[in-house]
């Protein structure tokens, strides 16, 4: 119940003030696990997300966010993921169809631009086998950069692409982790000059 009604005042807000539009909706799978793997430069980035991609997501959060005392709550009521620890617990929902969502970089962008990918989203999809979905965020780093006190209205666009296929290893090598964590990033950043 929380998580529908924070989507929907989050949806309200996003319209009126980053007027969030996006493409690619074709590409999330109406049902089945599935992983989004998107840029990070704002806190906007997961609301603008969940607002435009009409599955529920529970994303994969920092440990030092989720444990912030105010937000652990909302955390908490909403089914989001706390970072330490999340392979196993994402492998659990993947498991039982549902979708998860990441942000490889693992902190916001300093510039806008995307950084380097951590190995986790690549160990979670070669496990579990789910289709990863790239997904590219842009305008969220001018509405509400990591410096701002509070957003300012900016349009705001999400390009979710073609699913990637990793494949699926109970033991993926080290070789298998760097290929497909590559082919998310470079997905990632593709979509990002679209």
């Amino acid at each position: 119940m929380p998580y529908r009604i924070l989507r929907f005042i989050a949806l309200f807000i996003c319209k009126i003030l980053f007027r969030v539009k996006v493409n690619g909706l074709e590409n999330i799978p109406p049902k089945g696990n599935m992983i989004i793997a998107a840029n990070h430069s704002s806190y906007l980035d997961p609301i603008a997300v969940a607002v435009v991609v009409p599955r529920r997501i529970k994303w994969v959060v920092r440990k030092d966010v989720f444990d912030v005392w105010w937000l652990k709550p909302l955390f908490t009521s909403t089914g989001m993921i706390r970072e330490n620890g999340s392979v196993g617990k994402t492998l659990d929902l993947l498991g039982r169809g549902e979708a998860i969502g990441v942000f490889p970089e693992g902190v916001r962008s300093p510039d806008g631009k995307l950084g380097a990918g951590k190995r986790g989203v690549a160990v979670m999809a070669l496990k579990s086998g789910a289709p990863v979905i790239p997904c590219a965020i842009r305008g969220a780093f001018k509405a509400y950069p990591r410096d701002a006190v509070l957003p300012r209205p900016y349009p705001v666009e999400i390009i979710l692409g073609k699913a990637i296929e990793p494949g699926k290893s109970d033991e993926p090598d080290e070789a298998a982790i760097d290929s497909a964590l590559t082919g998310i990033m470079s997905a990632i950043g593709s979509l990002m000059e679209h």
